[in-house]
């Protein structure tokens, strides 16, 4: 009787699976931090749910407030997120999420291709909540030109249908403010104007938007951040099997074009795939 085959064999510091945000954001601080790391994706496109998100992020006293002289005690967006959470909020967890964000913001910015818009006018949902904020706990990742991230974007998730225009995505702010007012003032109808011509040429030389907004903007960022860093981006393929021993998750096998390949981490095995 013949022996099923063994899948090949891959080492590497640092396993991800899922290449949302969260994945691609823990891919991109591995790497730099000189760790070998692979992102597996079992879609054929990397973003996950983030391509399809607004690609908003809350970071309460994050750089972008600072240098726009909104500074705040952290104790009140502390505050808030105690009121909101009620017997969710464990002190531990809320403290290092106070204390990382803003560094988050910063390393980004200063390390790799991820650059941030502010969203210093965008108060907290619950105003009423003791602790609630009237703005400058929001950023969104800048707007990326599509041709940056060279043969790496026709990997990348598109914008859903439903949330764009003819397949234009539209950032919040004065972007989307320029759309809803294009029947009553010159300046939007003028800035709609170039947008979608723009648009329509990309259509036509590309097949997709090139000007990428919101969590497009994000994943891509991020997705070229990992590229540069010598990230191995594995698109269509799915884990099947998560591989432990006496220590703990040790990999996984991953189902690929090529056969089942098992993928040896070393250092960490990081779930990022959301549900």
């Amino acid at each position: 009787m013949t022996a099923a085959p063994q899948p090949d064999v891959i080492d590497c510091d640092v396993l991800i699976v899922g290449s949302g945000a969260a994945g691609l954001s823990a891919a991109v601080t591995a790497a730099w931090h000189g760790q070998k790391v692979i992102v597996v994706e079992k879609d054929p496109v990397f973003g996950g749910a983030t391509a399809w998100s607004g690609g908003w992020a809350w970071v309460p006293c994050n750089p972008l407030a600072k240098r726009a002289g909104i500074v705040e005690d952290v104790e009140l967006p502390r505050t808030y997120l105690k009121h909101e959470l009620g017997e969710r909020y464990e002190p531990a967890m809320i403290d290092a999420f106070l204390e990382a964000g803003p560094q988050m913001v910063a390393f980004f910015e200063q390390h790799t291709r991820l650059q941030f818009a502010d969203g210093n006018a965008i108060a907290d949902i619950h105003g009423d909540t003791p602790g609630a904020g009237t703005g400058g706990r929001s950023v969104i990742a800048a707007p990326y030109n599509g041709r940056e991230a060279g043969k790496l974007l026709k990997r990348l998730r598109k914008t859903m249908r439903e949330t764009s225009f003819m397949g234009m995505p539209i950032m919040a702010g004065p972007d989307l403010a320029a759309f809803l007012n294009l029947t009553r003032s010159l300046p939007a109808a003028w800035h709609v104007t170039k947008r979608f011509t723009r648009h329509l040429l990309d259509l036509a030389l590309q097949g997709r938007a090139l000007h990428l907004v919101n969590g497009v903007a994000l994943v891509a960022r991020l997705a070229k951040s990992a590229e540069d860093l010598g990230v191995r981006l594995w698109e269509s393929a799915p884990v099947t099997q998560l591989t432990q021993d006496a220590t703990g998750v040790t990999g996984a096998v991953v189902k690929t074009a090529r056969g089942e390949i098992q993928i040896r981490a070393r250092k960490a095995v990081v779930l990022a795939a959301g549900g």
